[in-house]
């Protein structure tokens, strides 16, 4: 789904995409090799972490600073998604 509305996006800018494979549409849902690959043709991403715990979470906010955008694993359009400004509102929004 990510790589389709991406693929339709880039497409309105007028990048050509030329043909997408299975590959590059796997490519584009795992979020290592995606990130990988716009370091490699040196498109700039956000900063961004995953957690697995409410520790790790914190750890991971201090590492980048405050604002973060944190939201659950597999949701779809934003649901659940939240800016936070610091530790405590991290804490609340993680329990």
């Amino acid at each position: 789904q990510t790589a389709i509305n991406l693929a339709d996006k880039l497409a309105q800018h007028g990048v050509k995409i030329l043909g997408t494979s299975l590959e590059d549409l796997n490519r584009a849902e795992d979020r290592k090799e995606f990130e990988a690959l716009l370091r490699e043709i040196a498109v700039p991403q956000p900063q961004g972490k995953t957690a697995t715990s409410p520790k790790e979470a914190l750890e991971n906010a201090r590492e980048i600073g405050y604002p973060v955008v944190v939201r659950p694993s597999y949701v779809l359009g934003g649901r659940a998604m939240e800016i936070v400004d610091n530790d405590q509102e991290l804490e609340n929004y993680m329990t």
